[in-house]
């Protein structure tokens, strides 16, 4: 194969495994589109049953934060590849990649004010305004600042005195009732009052978070910088080994964690259980993928490709299945109903990522942040000169 070949190969695997950890991504923000979030845990007690019940504690231990920590990281690990396909860092390349974040987080606004309040996407336009600058750091010190960000974060909640992480959601009963409204307009005002407001209570968790994802961010890109991405097929035992190891070590953490409640002193690093767990999930990920392609490749890969467009048609596909203006299936389904529609949606979104590289360069949302990134039209059709 030549190297050309290999590239697309390499990519085509990326691409994959960053579907994968989108729909994760988007099982986990269903159960919020569906109302079960804003349960607490005596009601879910009480209007659950044993499967769902069962179901719901899985999803709290081995998914719950880690799908968005493994998100994080794929988001470093992506812009080190655009950074590379850039050129040299200079003012122009940095000035062009921070108005990248800043379309980025427009684009996060409009995904918060009128598809689903809980948006990542102007925390990852936040804290992506750091990765332009990051990337002219020398390999180890990004590694260091990565690694101590990540660890810092146990640390700085033990200092603080703010409280245990709690979820966000969690208790917000109104919710559920705004959002069974048929009026749109209940909607949009209900998302507005969740992002003003909702997180009050939530200082632990958003501490935690903040210097979590910002060493997530550095230690992908970093791990983006070294070639490691393009070294994976060859090293796909250790890779195995260690992505093992570092996700019993993360659950292992993370049991400990829901068996004591709320730690103290140097418990608090029990809190490392998230990301140790999406770096091993991503590891193992990695190495089942970067394997013989198969049919799961041709899949998920063209998903990847447009994960953001993927990101955002979640949220209204989830919208319109449980939304008052929609099928009002909001409060009616369990959480492993919750898991059947989220995946049926991955799976609907995969089809139509199919169906639309057949015809066009870039997926809808790409196009557009791509655009108002450069301040003028990309090229949108197969038959136009544009990388793929």
């Amino acid at each position: 194969m030549n190297l050309s070949g290999a590239l697309k190969q390499r990519e085509t695997r990326l691409d994959a495994l960053r579907a994968s950890v989108l729909s994760v991504v988007v099982i986990m923000n269903m159960m919020t589109l569906s109302g079960l979030a804003y349960l607490g845990p005596e009601m879910r007690a009480q209007t659950l049953g044993a499967a769902d019940r069962a179901a719901w504690a899985f999803l709290d231990v081995f998914l719950d934060g880690k799908a968005l920590a493994a998100f994080s990281f794929m988001f470093g690990l992506s812009f080190s590849m655009i950074l590379q396909r850039a050129g040299p860092a200079g003012e122009t390349v940095t000035t062009r990649f921070l108005r990248r974040f800043a379309v980025l987080g427009l684009i996060g606004a409009f995904n918060a004010i009128f598809l689903f309040w809980a948006d990542i996407l102007m925390t990852y336009a936040l804290l992506g305004l750091l990765l332009p600058f990051a990337a002219r750091l020398p390999l180890r010190m990004t590694i260091a600042l990565g690694l101590g960000l990540v660890l810092t974060g146990p640390l700085a909640l033990a200092l603080s005195g703010v409280g245990p992480p709690v979820p966000v959601p969690e208790g917000q009963l109104e919710s559920i009732q705004a959002y069974a409204s048929s009026n749109y307009a209940d909607t949009v005002s209900q998302n507005l009052s969740m992002v003003t407001g909702a997180t009050d209570a939530a200082t632990g968790t958003l501490l935690l978070r903040l210097f979590t994802l910002t060493g997530l961010f550095l230690l992908g890109l970093a791990i983006g910088k070294s070639g490691l991405p393009g070294k994976i097929a060859e090293n796909r035992a250790l890779l195995v080994r260690w992505g093992a190891l570092v996700f019993v070590s993360g659950l292992c953490a993370g049991l400990t964690l829901h068996m004591i409640g709320i730690p103290q002193g140097a418990l608090y690093f029990l809190y490392l259980e998230t990301p140790l767990m999406a770096l091993g999930y991503l590891m193992l990920l990695a190495s089942a993928l970067y394997g013989r392609e198969t049919w799961l490749h041709k899949l998920l890969a063209p998903l990847g490709r447009m994960s953001l467009t993927g990101y955002l048609g979640a949220s209204l596909l989830g919208q319109l299945a449980f939304y008052g203006w929609g099928f009002q299936l909001i409060g009616q389904l369990g959480t492993l109903g919750v898991i059947a529609l989220a995946l049926a949606t991955v799976l609907l979104l995969a089809g139509f990522a199919q169906l639309w590289f057949r015809h066009f360069c870039y997926g809808p949302w790409e196009w557009l942040w791509r655009s108002l990134t450069d301040l003028q039209p990309q090229p949108f059709r197969r038959d136009s000169r544009a990388p793929v």
